[in-house]
């Protein structure tokens, strides 16, 4: 058996390791592949908003409906199907309190008579929580 001065094999374990800048050369790449997943998980995100208050709002219009056939009438507004008023015939909830909200947080936008001869329309106001904006977003 041969016996290598300690030097030697010193030698060979640093040149066998990674070096200082390769490492920082993969942690770059790590964080560089981060940030693309990030920044396509955030719009993902955004579109899956956008088809929960679609389908929010079809279950809204849904209740609208049932309120309109139990009562006769239109609500008021979107807090008498959680709360009917007092003036109400039939005085059931129709929805939750937590359906009327939209995935940002506010409360959807209800007006009757609606635009263009509608009965009625409700949409929420988006992202950016002011009506008559590009990101509206309706049925």
């Amino acid at each position: 058996m041969k016996i290598q001065p300690t030097s030697r094999r010193f030698a060979r374990r640093i040149r066998s390791a990674f070096t200082l800048m390769e490492m920082i050369l993969v942690l770059a790449i790590i964080a560089i592949l981060i940030a693309i997943g990030a920044s396509t998980l955030g719009e993902f995100d955004e579109q899956a908003k956008i088809t929960a208050a679609r389908a929010q709002i079809g279950t809204i219009s849904t209740s609208i409906k049932m309120y309109k056939v139990n009562n006769r009438n239109l609500p008021p507004s979107l807090d008498a199907l959680v709360k009917p008023p007092g003036n109400a015939p039939v005085k059931k909830s129709f929805i939750e309190e937590n359906g009327i909200i939209d995935p940002w947080d506010n409360k959807y936008i209800y007006k009757s008579p609606g635009k263009d001869g509608k009965a009625y329309e409700i949409y929420s106001a988006g992202a950016d929580k002011h009506e008559g904006t590009d990101d509206d977003v309706r049925q």
